[in-house]
């Protein structure tokens, strides 16, 4: 749950996010107005799996795919499969 929230943390304060995919993890690194603010790995299969399919040209998630994942993790459903893992 604790990754979780500290990447909707991070989302809330982006508008757009890099990401590289590693071998079980992917690197995010997060943008807001072009300049660097953050960055986090991310770990657990049920968010990679939300997280990968948004991931556009250039490795980006743009500002529209920022705000379809951080409302896909708010419910209480995909917050609760999430933790379970």
């Amino acid at each position: 749950m604790q990754e979780v929230k500290e990447l909707l943390n991070k989302l809330t304060k982006s508008d757009s996010v890099l990401v590289t995919e590693l071998k079980n993890r992917s690197y995010c690194r997060f943008f807001r107005d072009g300049q660097y603010i953050d960055r986090m790995f991310v770990t657990n299969p049920a968010l990679l799996a939300e997280l990968l399919p948004l991931v556009g040209e250039a490795y980006e998630i743009d500002a529209t795919g920022i705000a379809t994942l951080a409302q896909r993790l708010t419910t209480s459903d995909k917050l609760s499969s999430v933790d379970t893992l």
